[in-house]
């Protein structure tokens, strides 16, 4: 009697060191690993590259998904292993690689601190991390554009905490810098971590955050960006995507389709506005008080009259004046501090669409619907699913 043989399963590494506690890392790892199951490939995890061959030279590997290293996509090469790089700051060269587009979350964080009118901007990154330049170049260049040259930047050792003497250097650099700008400023880190240590350093000195300085961080590091107050704005990099469409890309590879020409640079996720940005510098001092009122009850059923009415102006020098200062109406500014403010609440709660409506002051759950549909293209319960998605 003949029995068809199933074939065997794909038998993939994953080159990972989860030895390093990173969001990135697990986050990677997780959206492989989604697709893994779906896919039925027996993949191992190694913290360093394993042996590729066996003792007749025959392949281990039917595909790998690293962190790659020069000498790992030789070794894969010379097997002639499928290799898809997960690492964008990686020194391989000529290598397929899937990570998160560096110069859309620099363009992202920028856009949002120019729309809160500041002019002066600061950049902490890694001196010799290529996606922490590609990082600092989207954010310089929105910058640029809106019409700033007020731009400042220091670049740290990645191994600024890998030992006492190199956290005490950091500090100094740090504090050196923060004392060399001027407020108010608007600031990326390149991580949540940095961002965190940016903002002790200016407190330590007296700056108030956010009201002298405005702080983005990278990655959405939760518990580093929830504590202690104030809570931190963030950039979702989407690294559960990164994962899984690395091996997807990798699926291609090893059934003889070619790599994708230019790799794959997927957008961002989110950023997820919290406290360290919610400040406004607007020379205006009457749209400046408007901004602040705006924000402190945006959450409540204001409405446009009741903005102009903070100020001793008419109704049309009011609104002239906002939107010289900020581009935009202030039913404009009040319709996106709600839709921020409901990003937040779908991202961090389980409240009902229902309860963000009434918590965002929208006059009922429809119009909610309507108008967070319009600007952010999905509906709450889309966007919703979409960050948790994220977030596994």
């Amino acid at each position: 009697m003949y029995v068809e043989r199933m074939p065997s399963p794909r038998r993939v590494a994953i080159v990972i060191n989860l030895n390093w506690t990173m969001k990135h890392h697990y986050e990677v790892f997780g959206g492989t690993q989604e697709f893994a199951r779906e896919r039925g490939w027996d993949s191992e995890l190694w913290p360093y590259a394993p042996d590729l061959v066996d003792a007749e030279g025959r392949p281990k590997f039917d595909g790998i998904i690293a962190r790659a290293t020069p000498q790992l996509q030789t070794q894969a090469d010379r097997a002639g292993i499928p290799l898809v790089n997960v690492w964008l700051s990686s020194p391989a060269v000529d290598v397929t690689t899937v990570a998160t587009d560096m110069d859309a979350a620099g363009k992202i964080a920028a856009e949002h601190l120019v729309s809160r009118g500041f002019r002066r901007f600061g950049y902490v990154g890694f001196r010799r991390t290529k996606s922490s330049r590609i990082l600092d170049r989207g954010f310089r260049r929105v910058v640029r554009e809106a019409g700033s040259g007020n731009y400042s930047r220091i670049l740290n050792s990645t191994a600024y905490c890998d030992s006492h003497s190199g956290w005490v250097t950091f500090q100094r650099e740090i504090g050196e810098w923060i004392d060399s700008v001027r407020p108010p400023i608007g600031i990326l880190a390149v991580t949540d971590k940095l961002a965190r240590y940016v903002i002790d350093a200016a407190r330590t000195r007296g700056i108030d955050v956010p009201g002298e300085m405005a702080v983005i961080g990278l990655e959405n590091e939760e518990v580093v960006c929830m504590n202690p107050e104030p809570s931190i704005t963030s950039i979702d990099l989407g690294f559960h995507q990164v994962g899984r469409r690395a091996a997807e890309v990798l699926e291609q590879m090893m059934a003889g389709k070619p790599a994708p020409a230019s790799g794959s640079l997927l957008p961002p996720v989110a950023l997820i506005p919290r406290r360290s940005t919610d400040a406004y510098d607007v020379a205006d001092a009457d749209v400046a008080q408007a901004l602040r009122f705006i924000s402190e009850n945006c959450h409540r059923p204001i409405r446009v009259r009741d903005v102009i009415a903070q100020a001793a102006l008419s109704e049309r020098s009011m609104e002239r004046r906002f939107k010289d200062s900020r581009g935009v109406t202030i039913a404009a500014e009040l319709t996106r501090m709600r839709i921020e403010r409901a990003k937040r609440l779908l991202a961090e709660t389980d409240l009902l669409v229902k309860q963000v409506s009434e918590a965002c002051g929208f006059s009922d759950t429809r119009r909610l619907c309507e108008v967070f549909a319009r600007d952010v293209g999905h509906s709450p319960e889309q966007f919703r699913s979409q960050r948790r998605a994220a977030a596994e």
